[in-house]
């Protein structure tokens, strides 16, 4: 699955340690599939398919506990954005889009984009991460 994501990685990807370190310093729980994917490329800036996706690096990460769009609690955090007005995060495992900018409660802007890290990454490709 990460081979189609080759052009955007940004290697090296991050050690356990690091990982192990952003989990304690944030307070939060990150998905297995996502940290693979930390392993492999610490953060991922390019198009794939019909969409963009910014995955933040552990370093920039740490950094999103600033985000006021909603409080980081241990399952649920922002990992990244669309490089627009979409924020991309994880909430109980699930994976979702949120506008960085909304009109009401947060939760009646969160789009669901899978429950797993291939599934959101499909999403995005196929567009739906706007």
């Amino acid at each position: 699955m990460f081979e189609k994501l080759r052009h955007g990685f940004q290697p090296p990807g991050a050690s356990l340690a690091e990982i192990e370190e952003c989990e304690t310093e944030l307070g939060i729980i990150l998905p297995d599939d996502y940290k693979a994917f930390l392993r492999v490329s610490n953060g991922f800036n390019d198009e794939i398919g019909r969409g963009y996706l910014v995955v933040w690096s552990i370093q920039e990460l740490a950094l999103a506990a600033g985000y006021d769009m909603f409080e980081l609690q241990e399952r649920r955090f922002l990992i990244g954005s669309n490089g627009g007005p979409a924020a991309y995060g994880i909430i109980d495992g699930n994976y979702i889009s949120i506008p960085f900018v909304f009109a009401g409660p947060w939760e009646d802007e969160v789009r669901v984009l899978g429950g797993g890290f291939e599934e959101f990454i499909m999403a995005i490709e196929n567009g739906e991460g706007w």
